[in-house]
């Protein structure tokens, strides 16, 4: 790149345009004047080439002939990858055109779906044209398992991977709390959970409570630090601190949830959304890059807070022991003593406090299910708040938090006692012989 003899700084968009034209075959992703259209900068060279959340030094529009050789350098190494995004773009117009396709501008969302598919495929071969209807209709509104396999194939590419892997770290360990310290955090939390109030949940909602919380998890024996009774049997984490997810993982069979990869977390993503509504994969990648860093996986900050008062309300959640302890925060023990009076509770209570089998046969999976209902609980609160974040959603105050965890509580209940039902209709002959 050619630098000026006084090393001064240079206009980023100059070093962008002069970067442009050392890279041929690029003519539909650029501007009259040769450079790179404004939509490509937006939609593919900030976001998807130099990773400017990443790398914020080569965003500014003044540019130091350090970060303007580094800009350059990327950009070039690039090329062919750019190249292949030129032509998957002429792919997907036509055949954008040919299924009638009207929504959203075209350049915003062929832009980074070519760059996927040229991330995924390379350059256009002879099935292009039907490789591009299939990702237009699925991107606008047939099923999510051609998004799954442009997911699968864009985290394959080895520079993506680097480059993510490499992000999700950096965002991982610098990571701010809101000033809040953890313990102040917790205290919070517990006074909601005993009154419920509006104004109670204004302050948590604005405190970043479950954001410092989230990242007190991630510090060398962060669940023994917090005083939360049980904390470290919930299934947030396979050892005493939250590790950095993964973008990938092979063994992706762990209920923990704080360290799910990105790639189960976007493929949870593309089942959620309707096809309208979804960016394209890399775009997705992006988002939940940003949830990852944040604490326990939730962007927003009153989602994280929800998360976090559920992590203080699961240990009491208990309905095999009975009554929850008695320094249990109220609302903890109003729901505990609401699940614990479900028949199929007493049930297996009897059965597990006498002689009478709860199935005929063994059913140890069963029991260790009853057992975990707080991990049980909070699987399906974390995925339901996640849910949340991707639609950009958040509960208006108390009653709609209080409405959403008493929610999950029972729909786990409901999915508990539907499978004990089942055992026993299974099984109820040998159970009457037995009994």
């Amino acid at each position: 790149m050619r630098v000026t003899g006084s090393g001064k700084p240079r206009l980023r968009s100059a070093v962008l345009a002069e970067a442009w034209t050392r890279i041929s075959g690029v003519e539909v992703l650029s501007a009259g004047d040769g450079g790179p259209l404004t939509r490509t900068v937006k939609k593919v060279i900030d976001p998807l080439v130099v990773r400017t959340a990443a790398r914020p030094r080569l965003g500014r529009p003044l540019l130091e002939p350090a970060a303007a050789a580094e800009l350059t350098g990327l950009l070039v190494a690039d090329a062919a990858r750019l190249r292949a995004t030129a032509a998957w773009f002429t792919h997907l117009k036509r055949q954008r055109r040919a299924l009638r396709i009207t929504a959203g501008d075209v350049q915003d969302v062929c832009f980074p779906l070519a760059y996927e598919l040229a991330t995924g495929f390379g350059m256009p071969g002879p099935d292009a044209p039907e490789t591009a209807a299939s990702a237009l209709r699925e991107l606008h509104g047939e099923g999510s398992e051609a998004g799954a396999a442009r997911l699968t194939a864009y985290l394959a590419d080895p520079r993506v991977a680097a480059d993510l892997t490499a992000e999700i770290h950096r965002r991982w360990h610098t990571a701010a709390a809101a000033g809040l310290a953890p313990a102040d955090a917790v205290a919070l939390l517990g006074e909601f959970a005993e009154n419920l109030a509006d104004a109670t949940w204004r302050v948590l909602a604005e405190s970043g409570a479950g954001h410092a919380f989230g990242l007190a998890l991630r510090r060398p024996g962060g669940t023994a630090a917090l005083a939360v009774p049980g904390l470290a049997g919930l299934g947030l984490q396979r050892g005493d601190r939250t590790a950095v997810p993964p973008l990938r993982r092979s063994d992706e069979t762990g209920p923990e949830l704080l360290e799910r990869s990105v790639e189960r977390r976007v493929r949870a993503t593309l089942r959620r959304l309707p096809a309208d509504e979804r960016e394209p994969v890399a775009g997705l990648v992006a988002d939940e890059l940003a949830r990852v860093a944040a604490g326990f996986g939730l962007g927003r900050p009153a989602l994280a807070t929800c998360f976090a008062l559920g992590v203080v309300l699961a240990p009491a959640l208990r309905p095999l022991d009975g009554d929850a302890p008695g320094s249990a925060p109220g609302f903890a023990r109003e729901l505990n003593a609401r699940i614990a009076r479900e028949g199929y509770v007493l049930h297996a209570r009897r059965a597990l406090a006498g002689t009478t089998p709860l199935t005929p046969r063994p059913d140890p999976g069963l029991v260790r299910e009853l057992r975990e209902f707080a991990r049980q609980f909070l699987g399906r609160l974390w995925i339901r708040l996640h849910g949340f974040d991707v639609r950009a959603d958040l509960p208006a105050g108390a009653a709609d938090v209080r409405d959403l965890v008493s929610g999950v509580v029972r729909s786990t209940s409901l999915d508990l006692r539907t499978k004990v039902r089942r055992a026993l209709v299974a099984r109820l002959p040998d159970l009457e012989a037995v009994s």
